[in-house]
């Protein structure tokens, strides 16, 4: 590789690294805060087997599959601060793309470099699914590279082992490397004893954790359910992903991967379709794409390089039209993320993303009955206002089960939706639950609307999607002000509504 392509590719993993450091300030994960709590509280009481959070569902058998990471997140956290967090989670996402990007041709990995970190970029933060990037990276590039296999093939149970006890995404890696296994005895017509073993003892070393078992139906719980995915913003299809970098780099692997499509192995193939259809099916799902997909992508370019040079100017013109791409890709992508980075430090749009004066202000005056709040404060809450339970938070809408207690939820996440729905009348679910306080976005306190050339959001199901909040609480708010409940707080972030009989001195508007 020469040196200009050298220092392209370091500049590139600089700006990279710098972006998603960025926007891991920027953006505080909303899941951060329960993290915290939960680590904290295994660090001091030990590891709970059933949820110690929540008011709607406290005999559920919780599982926590994040449970060291918690405890790793916490310890560091406390004595360190965010910073060492940022760091590290800013290196296992940059980290997941330098191992692909290792064990390919450097002449044209530029381009899809940029492309697969524009990607990456959308989904980055102190998140706990970052550490699943980067061992499927590493799995990937054992798996990709016989060298790299001998070498490392028996260190992969105690990698497994380490998933398992980190993150839940352990379950995507047997996967893959069940696939690649399996599908190479297939291809070769014949059994390997060793690699079945290998993969055995990786599905047992996933079984070493405080939770047994039961770690494998947390995961396939949430695989499964098929709910969030029309829900959750984060698990819509890919249809309403809207990252530019990402359709451009969709387009060129699924060209080269069709056109060569005789160049790669049935196992290959399958893999490669498997993780795309998980991709489209859900945004979550797109990043474990972009890495697996990027060894294979890269071969198509040194396969369409073989191909222009076969023609007189061809490999001429490749390169002409590789710049070109490039700078097509560049005046696409950087603008939106001018514009994020541009909101975000300028116009400051992510500042009140967390309802922190109003959980101070609910510190100072502690109701005696319980507090309901969004989804997306959930983790805050368990966080910053410890001595309340919340009705529900981030690690919570797959769970469902038959509540054997009086006043509890079979279905927390389901209620929260049909409540705000208007299917449940809040009249009735505060009394199952008794609930005096609820804590709102104060951007709900009017009707959500918005236009543009004459559409309206709320009347569009996919512009409401992407624009517009699934969970609004106007409804809520409504049903609460003809109740009679009083409005005793309000700033630029939240609004605090209460009963009448625990209504206090507004201090804090």
């Amino acid at each position: 590789m020469r040196l200009a392509q050298q220092w392209v590719l370091v500049l590139l993993f600089v700006l990279i690294f710098v972006a998603f450091l960025l926007r891991g300030i920027a953006v505080p994960d909303p899941d951060f805060g329960w993290h915290i709590r939960a680590g904290s509280d295994i660090l001091y009481n030990g590891i709970p087997y059933t949820d110690p959070f929540s008011y709607s569902m406290p005999s559920y058998p919780f599982v926590d599959h994040e449970w060291l990471t918690n405890v790793i997140w916490a310890n560091t956290f406390n004595k360190l601060g965010l910073l060492p967090l940022l760091l590290l989670s800013t290196f296992f996402a940059v980290g997941s793309l330098l191992l692909q990007a290792s064990i390919v041709e450097k002449k044209w990995v530029s381009i899809l470099l940029f492309l697969a970190g524009g990607t990456l970029f959308e989904f980055v933060g102190v998140r706990t699914q970052l550490i699943t990037w980067f061992f499927l990276s590493f799995l990937l590039c054992v798996l990709w590279q016989k060298k790299l296999w001998q070498r490392w093939k028996y260190f992969l149970p105690f990698l497994f082992f380490l998933w398992a006890n980190l993150h839940g995404g352990f379950g995507i890696g047997i996967g893959v490397l069940g696939i690649v296994l399996v599908g190479r005895i297939w291809e070769e017509k014949k059994l390997v004893k060793e690699r079945m073993v290998i993969l055995g003892l990786c599905i047992l070393a996933t079984l070493i954790n405080p939770f047994g078992i039961r770690l494998w139906g947390e995961f396939l719980m949430q695989l499964t359910d098929t709910q969030i995915r029309g829900t959750i913003a984060e698990w819509y299809p890919a249809i309403y992903f809207t990252n530019i970098a990402f359709w451009i780099y969709f387009s060129l692997s699924v060209f080269f991967i069709v056109r060569y499509r005789r160049h790669y192995t049935l196992t290959e193939l399958f893999l490669y379709f498997f993780l795309l259809i998980e991709g489209l099916l859900s945004m979550r799902n797109i990043p474990l794409w972009i890495i697996a997909s990027f060894a294979l992508t890269m071969r198509g370019f040194s396969l369409l390089e073989k191909d222009a040079v076969k023609h007189k100017y061809g490999k001429k013109r490749l390169v002409t039209a590789y710049k070109g791409f490039f700078i097509i890709a560049l005046i696409f992508f950087l603008p939106q993320v001018a514009f994020f980075f541009y909101g975000t430090y300028v116009l400051k749009i992510n500042q009140h993303l967390y309802p922190r004066d109003a959980v101070i202000y609910i510190g100072q005056h502690v109701p005696e009955e319980q507090i309901f709040s969004s989804y997306d404060w959930g983790g805050y809450l368990d966080w910053q206002l410890p001595q309340k339970k919340v009705f529900i938070d981030g690690r919570m809408p797959s769970w469902r089960w038959q509540a054997n207690k009086k006043g509890e939820s079979n279905y927390a996440f389901d209620d929260y939706r049909k409540v705000l729905k208007g299917k449940i009348t809040f009249g009735a679910f505060t009394d199952k639950y008794h609930i005096s306080t609820l804590l709102v976005p104060v951007g709900d306190l009017t009707q959500p609307s918005m236009k543009l050339f004459g559409i309206t959001f709320s009347k569009n199901s996919f512009l409401s999607k992407i624009f517009l909040s699934e969970f609004s609480f106007y409804g809520v708010i409504q049903q609460v002000r003809n109740m009679g409940w009083r409005e005793v707080y309000c700033d630029k972030t939240a609004a605090i509504f209460e009963k009448p009989q625990t209504v206090h001195e507004n201090n804090g508007s």
